[in-house]
C-alpha cells in the first residue's frame, strides 16, 4: 500500500475517533456457560463503557487446571487466570504470576479489606500477595427444626450437645452426620472442622511443616475419630434423602446443601433451618464454630502485555457492589444455584437468598479458618486420610495415627523444601521471607 495512502486512512480513523480497545480476557475456572453469560454481559453494560476496556471470560471445568499451566510456562496464558487458593500461590512462587501487593500496592490493600479474612490469610504466604479471592467454598449444617423440636430440644450448640440429644434420636431410629467430611467422602474436612475448632490445623504457616502432632490438633482429630467410634455416627449416608425422611435430624455438607433443599425437599418448607455446625468451647468460653473455606482466586500472569487493564478490571469485578450484582443475576438466571461471593457486604446483603441463610453463612465463614499454604498439599492430605480410615476401619489409637501422619507430611514436606530452594532464595531476595 502507498505510504501516502495509509497516513491518510490513519489520519481519518483518529479524526472519526477510531480507537483499539484495550482487550482482558479471563479464564475462570468452575464457570458454567451461563455464568459465563452474566459476566460478560455485566462487564459491557458497567465496565467497558467506563474505561474501553472489552473483557472476554472464558469458562474452565474443574479439570482444566492444567490448561493454564501449559499456558503460563509456554507464555500463551490471558491476561488473568484462575485456580484455587493453594494453586495461586503454587504458581506465584514458581514465579509465573504479578505479586499483586507489591505491584499495585494500596490500591489491592483497599481491595483485600472488603473480603473475609477466612479467605485471604492463605494467599499472605510469606508476606506475598498473589490472588483475589471471588468466590467461596464453605461448609454447613442444616437442622430438621420440627424433628428437635418434637423431642424437646433445641440446634445444638456444642458438639457435648449433640452426644446429649444422639442417643434420643437413635432410640427414634434417626442420626445426625456428616455427609460431605464424612470417612467416606472427602474425610479430611471433617477432621480438619474438628481441629481447628481445638486450635489445630494441618499445617503450620511456613508450608513445610505438619502442625498434625500438635497438641490441639491430636485433640480435634481424637474428637473427630471419636464421633464414629464412640458416639456411631455414621461413616456415610444418603445425604438429602435422608434429611428429607427425617432419619437425619442434622446434616453436615457444602453449602451448596441449601438450595438443594429449597428446590429437592419444597414439601420441607418450616420444618428445617440452617444453622451453624456445632461448635467446641475455648478457654475464654466464647464457642468455636469453624470449619475449612476455600475459594476460586484470580491472578495476574508476569506475561500478559497489559497488567494495569487486568487490574482494573479485577478492582472492579471483585468489589463488593459488584460481586453482589453478579451473584444476584447468577442465581436468578440459575435457579436452584448458590454462590458465595468473597466480599463481606456482597454476602450479607444478596438479595436472591432467603436473609437466615444469608446470615448463616456470613457467620459461618466469619467462624472459618483456611488451610495454610504448603507446596502439593494434595499429596499430604493423602497422610489424614490414612490415619482416618486406620482408626475408623481397624480401631487405631486416634492419637499414634496423628503422630504417624505428621512424620509422614515432614518427611514429605522436607523434600519439598530442597526442591523448592531456589524459588525460596529467590523469594528472600526480593526480601519477601
Amino acid at each position: 500500500m502507498d505510504r501516502r495512502v495509509l497516513v491518510v486512512i490513519l489520519l481519518i480513523m483518529c479524526l472519526s475517533g477510531f480507537s483499539w480497545a484495550e482487550k482482558v480476557e479471563v479464564w475462570a475456572l468452575g464457570f458454567s456457560n451461563e455464568m459465563v453469560e452474566v459476566a460478560n454481559n455485566l462487564a459491557a453494560k458497567e465496565f467497558t463503557p467506563k474505561t474501553g476496556i472489552d473483557v472476554k471470560f472464558v469458562p474452565l471445568a474443574w479439570g482444566d487446571g492444567n490448561k493454564v499451566f501449559l499456558a503460563l510456562i509456554s507464555n500463551d496464558a490471558p491476561e488473568i487466570i484462575s485456580s484455587g487458593l493453594g494453586g495461586i500461590v503454587e504458581l506465584g512462587l514458581r514465579g509465573s504470576i504479578l505479586d499483586l501487593r507489591e505491584t499495585f500496592g494500596k490500591e489491592f490493600d483497599e481491595l483485600e479489606a472488603q473480603f473475609f479474612p477466612a479467605i485471604t490469610e492463605p494467599l499472605h504466604w510469606m508476606g506475598t500477595r498473589f490472588g483475589v479471592p471471588q468466590n467461596v467454598s464453605l461448609m454447613n449444617a442444616a437442622y430438621r427444626i420440627d424433628i428437635l423440636s418434637d423431642m424437646g430440644v433445641d440446634i445444638p450448640e456444642l458438639w457435648d450437645d449433640v452426644y446429649k440429644i444422639l442417643p434420643k434420636l437413635k432410640a427414634q431410629k434417626r442420626d445426625m452426620g456428616f455427609f460431605y467430611g464424612s470417612p467416606n467422602y472427602d474425610s479430611i474436612w471433617g477432621a480438619y472442622t474438628l481441629i481447628t475448632q481445638h486450635g489445630g490445623n494441618f499445617f503450620h504457616k511456613d508450608g513445610f511443616t505438619s502442625a498434625m502432632d500438635n497438641p490441639e490438633s491430636i485433640r480435634g482429630f481424637t474428637e473427630y475419630i471419636e464421633l464414629f467410634t464412640k458416639h456411631k455416627m455414621p461413616t456415610s449416608g444418603p445425604g438429602l434423602t435422608a434429611f428429607k425422611s427425617g432419619e437425619w435430624a442434622m446434616m453436615i455438607d457444602g453449602y451448596w446443601m441449601y438450595t438443594n433443599i429449597m428446590y429437592g425437599a419444597p414439601e420441607l418448607q418450616g420444618k428445617w433451618a440452617p444453622g451453624l455446625i456445632p461448635g467446641t468451647k475455648r478457654p475464654d468460653g466464647t464457642i468455636n464454630h469453624g470449619t475449612f473455606s476455600g475459594a476460586t482466586t484470580f491472578a495476574i500472569p508476569k506475561t500478559t502485555k497489559n497488567p494495569q487493564a487486568a487490574w482494573e478490571f479485577l478492582k472492579w469485578f471483585c468489589s463488593a457492589p459488584v460481586q453482589k450484582q453478579y451473584t444476584d443475576e447468577v442465581v436468578t438466571k440459575i435457579p436452584g444455584f448458590l454462590q458465595v461471593p468473597t466480599a463481606r457486604d456482597a454476602l450479607y446483603n444478596l438479595s436472591g437468598m432467603p436473609e437466615d441463610i444469608v446470615k448463616t453463612l456470613h457467620a459461618q465463614l466469619d467462624q472459618s479458618i483456611a488451610v495454610p499454604y504448603a507446596p502439593t498439599a494434595n499429596v499430604l492430605y493423602r497422610f489424614v486420610d490414612f490415619a482416618i480410615q486406620a482408626c475408623v476401619q481397624q480401631g487405631n489409637n486416634p492419637e499414634a495415627e496423628a503422630r504417624k501422619a505428621a512424620s509422614e507430611m515432614n518427611k514429605e514436606m522436607a523434600r519439598r523444601k530442597i526442591e523448592y530452594k531456589r524459588f525460596l532464595d529467590k523469594l528472600a531476595k526480593e526480601n519477601k521471607l
